[in-house]
């Protein structure tokens, strides 16, 4: 009979842990200091990036109401990466800058600029981390570091180029843009 008990106490928990996380995991709220860089935002999807089996991020997308899709650089929205590894900001810049690379080429002489940009703006992040980007049409990019701003880029053609890694038809992870446009018209 203890057993019994035990068995259905166990099951009992493990009920109320799943529908927390569950419940957790269904709208994330964006930061407060990044929300009141855009008004009006709204939660738009989420996914996870696993590489071999690896989970690498969870992802998640807030957009404003007009939103669309296959135009995602003339409209301002935030990509969050919730990181579930240990990367320096070197190997975040250039992988990015590979990713970039195989949508649209990048120019050689911006190549080296961009990843310098880029790991100057990025820290090094570790399990837990999260960096959100805030675009805005024909300004650029703002990064965000756990709550804390921690870079900007001020080139619009580099932030259409960079969000184009999870936003742009031609994405290596497809399966991942669709989560993140779930409830978006494209």
């Amino acid at each position: 009979m203890r057993f019994i008990n035990r068995l259905l106490t166990c099951c009992l928990l493990w009920q109320l842990a799943a529908a927390g996380v569950f419940a957790q995991s269904t709208a994330p709220e964006l930061p407060p200091e990044v929300a009141s860089t855009i008004p009006s935002t709204e939660f738009a999807g989420k996914g996870k990036l696993t590489f071999f089996g690896l989970e690498v991020y969870e992802s998640s997308l807030w957009i404003t109401p007009s939103f669309k899709g296959l135009s995602f650089e003339n409209h301002s929205f935030a990509l969050e990466l919730h990181y579930l590894r240990n990367f320096s900001a070197v190997d975040i810049a250039k992988r990015s800058i590979e990713e970039m690379q195989r949508i649209e080429p990048v120019p050689e002489q911006k190549v080296a600029l961009w990843i310098k940009t880029l790991s100057e703006a990025f820290p090094n992040v570790k399990k837990g981390d999260r960096i959100v980007g805030v675009h805005k049409p024909d300004f650029g990019v703002t990064f965000w570091h756990n709550g804390k701003r921690s870079g900007e880029i001020r080139d619009a053609d580099f932030s259409r180029q960079f969000f184009g890694i999870w936003l742009s038809p031609k994405t290596s992870e497809p399966k991942l843009r669709q989560a993140l446009l779930s409830k978006v018209n494209l």
